[in-house]
């Protein structure tokens, strides 16, 4: 592989929570974005960023469209931050799951070996194997993680000049409120004045991984031409009810009130165990990070240049 400065960037899904986050940290840097999206179109003022819209991993057709970019934009590198997260238990939504978070990702990484380019780093979740013994899955959820399990294995599998990385993640959250996950969720109930009920007695201990970290992550597997299954996770653990106060904080405008239900205790995450075991022993890349409170504070401000309209 020739030692060449990454610069040209294609992000696929950039209208999602954690390629949002990427790009808007990669074009701070200044690196060319090339972001794609499916159901919304972005804006940025940068001449750093363009955005494609209309890319559906599940279309037949969109390979054809991303050789198209590679060429016309004489990109470097993909970073893949797609994928269907476990919504609905039907047949055919599985089977599209399984396309767009494996199939789909294993083709794009095929496209990137036959393009030369530098890298290929697919956005993965962290313990999915651990994650899969947990016998109380419901079936889209098995179905989702066994998705993500297989294209690791088969991505790390690869042998080729190309630096191929899975970095994986816990709990990715940014400046898209979609509430697929606690913080977003939080933050629109206390933006809207309404009280926080916890179904516990809020001990739970949880990692969260702000979404422009993922990209500062990035950027060091780019300058360290790093490769393989690379965990990677947000500065701190911290409590269910240490993470509502620290809300609260930045986004109530009046009195916001918890409830806890303090007779329940809930376990702290298979994830955070994992994680906390991979750094006592150095296993984690350790750049540095924003603190919960920063990345609040940039939320609630939108400090992203990167805007997102609805079609």
């Amino acid at each position: 592989m020739k030692n060449m400065k990454i610069t040209r960037v294609l992000v696929i899904g950039s209208s999602g929570v954690v390629g949002h986050g990427v790009s808007t940290n990669l074009i701070k840097n200044n690196y060319f974005v090339l972001g794609t999206s499916n159901k919304n179109t972005l804006f940025s003022k940068s001449k750093n960023f363009k955005n494609i819209s209309n890319i559906n991993l599940n279309s037949k057709y969109f390979l054809k469209k991303i050789q198209k970019l590679i060429n016309d934009y004489r990109l470097q590198a993909i970073i893949n931050c797609a994928g269907l997260l476990p919504y609905k238990a039907s047949k055919d939504y599985k089977l599209k799951m399984n396309k767009v978070n494996n199939k789909s990702v294993m083709n794009l990484l095929n496209l990137s070996i036959k393009n030369d380019l530098f890298f290929f780093i697919n956005i993965g979740g962290h313990s999915i194997r651990e994650k899969l013994k947990d016998k109380n899955l419901s079936s889209v959820q098995r179905s989702y993680f066994k998705s993500k399990d297989i294209v690791e294995r088969n991505i790390l599998n690869k042998k080729n000049k190309i630096n191929i990385a899975s970095l994986n993640i816990l709990a990715p959250y940014g400046y898209i409120l979609e509430e697929t996950s606690l913080i977003p969720k939080f933050i629109n109930k206390i933006k809207k004045g309404q009280n926080i009920d916890i179904y516990s007695d809020g001990n739970r201990k949880q990692i969260f991984t702000f979404s422009e970290d993922v990209g500062a992550a990035c950027r060091y597997i780019f300058k360290n031409k790093l490769k393989g299954a690379i965990s990677f996770a947000g500065p701190a653990v911290i409590t269910t009810k240490n993470l509502t106060r620290s809300i609260i904080s930045v986004f109530a405008k009046k009195k916001i009130n918890i409830s806890f239900k303090k007779d329940i205790k809930d376990k702290d995450g298979m994830a955070v165990k994992h994680y906390l075991k991979e750094k006592s022993k150095k296993k984690i890349l350790m750049i540095k990070k924003h603190s919960l409170k920063e990345s609040l504070l940039k939320i609630s401000k939108y400090e992203s240049s990167i805007k997102i309209k609805n079609k």
